[in-house]
């Protein structure tokens, strides 16, 4: 079932129709919810800034701002992991994609947050002030990005190396994507790109704060390591993206008659594939609710194709993902070096999502920091 889940093609399983279903017309088009021809023509165009060797010029970038964000963190005070990683992941990939300072980013962010406030209904004050907000916020992100496209070549500066070859990129495909277009891709990478890398770098952090023993045995490895080599950061990682996928559905809709297994699904039905349930299946994973990084230490050939799919998989597999690992890892390595993370005792803090399909912590991810003593 999961193989034609993954394997299905746009017209059989619409990509763009199931993410209409998540954030609608708010954020534009982008390579997330097109189809078809249109999307692999964009995914052929956006992999120049996605692939590995962009991706490891980017964390120079990166490293750029967490050196200056990390440092500046509170000592022995409460810090809420999930409003940290926010703010720093949507300041790299702004700078990246769009090309825009901290203080555009800042701003930036603020606007994000308004679209995607949750519905409510019209006719209340709550709900009429919504639409204007969400009008509004429209408006000024189409102004930010278009900015950001219209001066994309213009400015020679590392910072904005992925937004000018992203626009160099879409110009040339045949029938060009005007302005408005390619700021509309810019939005739906940086949507798609910061709220997953966010969500699961506070979440990373958060667990080797929860399990001090293996928080301190990631430490000594990245010590002992050439920059992005560690292999338990790698694991600790892998386990995180299992217990913690960024995503907790991936949102279909059928756009003719499907047969799944013996169920029929009738053209317009909704169809989710649960990422979350699907990693915490015992069949694939031996104490499927435990953080145990050791069980990516080594490669386990008995797991099935898909009983890993943090990022997707198939021909629709996250075309950020190279993006997104090395800045998980990088704030990560970054935090972990200035600092020891202390998480209070108390029960597990469970995850809600405010559109049925991406993730937040349902309560502060709070720990406290301590320096490292070298």
């Amino acid at each position: 079932m999961a193989e034609h889940f993954f394997d299905a093609a746009d017209s059989e399983l619409s990509h763009a129709h199931g993410w209409d279903l998540i954030f609608g017309d708010r954020f534009g088009r982008g390579l997330l919810n097109l189809d078809d021809e249109p999307h692999r023509a964009a995914r052929r165009a956006l992999m120049a800034v996605l692939n590995r060797k962009a991706t490891a010029e980017y964390a120079s970038v990166a490293g750029e701002i967490l050196d200056r964000v990390v440092p500046a963190l509170p000592v022995d005070e409460p810090v809420d992991l999930h409003a940290f990683t926010k703010k720093v992941t949507f300041e790299v990939a702004a700078a990246v994609f769009a090309g825009l300072s901290a203080s555009e980013a800042s701003e930036l962010l603020g606007l994000f947050t308004t679209l995607q406030a949750p519905d409510l209904e019209l006719g209340t004050p709550g709900g009429d002030r919504l639409i204007r907000d969400i009008a509004r916020s429209r408006r000024r992100v189409r102004a930010l990005l278009l900015t950001a496209v219209d001066r994309a070549h213009a400015v020679e500066d590392s910072r904005s190396y992925g937004v000018a070859r992203l626009v160099a990129r879409l110009r040339t495909l045949p029938g060009p994507p005007t302005d408005e277009e390619i700021a509309g891709h810019i939005t739906i990478l940086l949507l798609a790109g910061f709220e997953t890398t966010a969500y699961l770098s506070a979440r990373l952090l958060w667990l080797l704060a929860r399990h001090p023993a293996e928080q301190s045995a990631v430490r000594r490895d990245l010590a002992a390591s050439e920059p992005g080599d560690s292999q338990l950061l790698e694991a600790a990682f892998s386990e995180t993206a299992r217990l913690h996928p960024p995503l907790f559905w991936l949102p279909r809709r059928a756009e003719t008659d499907l047969i799944f297994g013996d169920t029929l699904l009738p053209a317009g039905t909704e169809v989710f594939y649960s990422i979350a349930d699907t990693q915490r299946d015992p069949a694939s994973f031996a104490d499927p609710d435990e953080f145990r990084p050791q069980r990516f230490t080594s490669t386990d050939t008995t797991r099935g194709r898909f009983a890993m799919t943090p990022f997707s998989a198939g021909r629709r597999l996250c075309a950020g993902i190279h993006v997104g690992t090395m800045e998980t890892k990088l704030i990560a390595a970054t935090v972990l070096h200035h600092f020891s993370l202390h998480a209070p005792p108390g029960p597990h803090i469970g995850d809600t999502s405010p559109n049925g399909t991406s993730i937040t912590p349902s309560e502060p991810l709070l720990v406290r920091l301590q320096e490292v003593m070298r």
